[in-house]
Formats: structure tokens, C-alpha cells, sequence
């Protein structure tokens, strides 16, 4: 198990989570009831893990509208990590990566290792993911594929068992 040679600080997880899904905004606008169950496997395995987690938000997928939800969860809801499912995919529609790499800097470890998780489940299409980590001011933002299976390896593999030394480095 990997010890940091250096005090770790404390800092509770927030985490929020963002459904970047034209299908699944639409959902919402036109009858309030959503079929999602990525969204809600991300708030059920934090819940479960005792992690504060906010109820999903659902936006369509636009550069614009992730900028700005990415900036007000972060600063106005004080979020911390920022979960986004969707929009991670080779599709001229898969604008979510783009959004939050014009703001944030990149972690490539976490693309590297989601795809080779992957790849032991898929296998070779896990190359089609723009899956990748970013750190915004004082907050992590993890994009996500829309997949349930890929939000669950992420989330459970990586993110969780990262997330506590990860916050201490932000927040150091």
C-alpha cells in the first residue's frame, strides 16, 4: 500500500454528480422523469461508501453549459469532485472532455488507467474512451463514459481509493 512521505490533509469529499446526455435532458424537460442508471449508480456507490454526495444533474451536452455547471458546483454548491457522465466517446456530439480540458488541468494517469481497466472488460474499444481526470482551482473532475459498467469500474476502482490523497494534494 502506497504511504505519502508527507502529512496528509483532511479535507471531506463533496462530490457532484453531472449526466451530460442531450437524450437524457431532454427526458427531463419534456415529462420530469428520467430513465438513468448511470447517473444513479454514481450516487448510490457514494452513498454507500458514506461520501456526501448531491443528487445527479442533468445538462445537454454543450461545451458552453459544462464550462459553466463545472464553475458553479465548484465554487457556488463547493464541490470538490465533480463526477461527469457522458460525452467521453470519438463522436462529433462528445463535447464533455473538450469543456472541462479548456478550464482544467489534465491528470493522464487516470485516462491510462481506466482504459487499461477497461480493456480487461471490453477489450479493444475501451481505445474509443476520452475517459480522463482534471483538476479545476480546488476540485477534481473525473469524465466518465455514459456506460453503467464503465461509471462503476471508475468510481469504485479508482476514484474512491484515490480520492482521499488526491484532495490532500489539491488542497495542500
Amino acid at each position: 500500500m502506497f504511504k505519502p512521505r508527507h502529512e496528509i490533509v483532511k479535507v471531506e469529499p463533496r462530490v457532484a454528480i453531472l449526466v451530460v446526455s442531450n437524450s437524457r435532458f431532454r427526458m427531463l424537460i419534456e415529462s420530469s422523469n428520467i430513465e438513468d442508471e448511470s447517473g444513479r449508480k454514481a450516487y448510490e456507490i457514494f452513498k454507500k461508501n458514506n461520501i456526501k454526495v448531491y443528487n445527479p444533474i442533468y445538462i445537454p451536452n454543450d461545451e458552453d453549459i459544462v464550462r459553466a455547471y463545472i464553475k458553479v458546483l465548484s465554487k457556488t454548491f463547493n464541490a470538490n469532485i465533480i463526477i461527469t457522465i457522458g460525452g467521453t466517446g470519438p463522436s462529433k456530439r462528445d463535447r464533455t472532455v473538450d469543456a472541462v480540458s479548456s478550464i482544467c488541468r489534465e491528470l493522464p494517469g487516470f485516462g491510462e488507467l481506466f482504459r487499461r481497466l477497461s480493456e480487461e472488460r471490453i477489450g479493444i474499444h475501451a481505445i474509443m474512451s476520452r475517459a480522463g481526470a482534471y483538476i479545476c482551482d480546488e476540485c477534481a473532475v473525473f469524465c466518465l463514459p455514459g456506460s453503467p459498467d464503465a461509471v462503476e469500474l471508475a468510481i469504485e476502482r479508482i476514484i474512491i481509493p484515490i480520492m482521499e490523497h488526491l484532495l490532500s494534494e489539491i488542497f495542500r
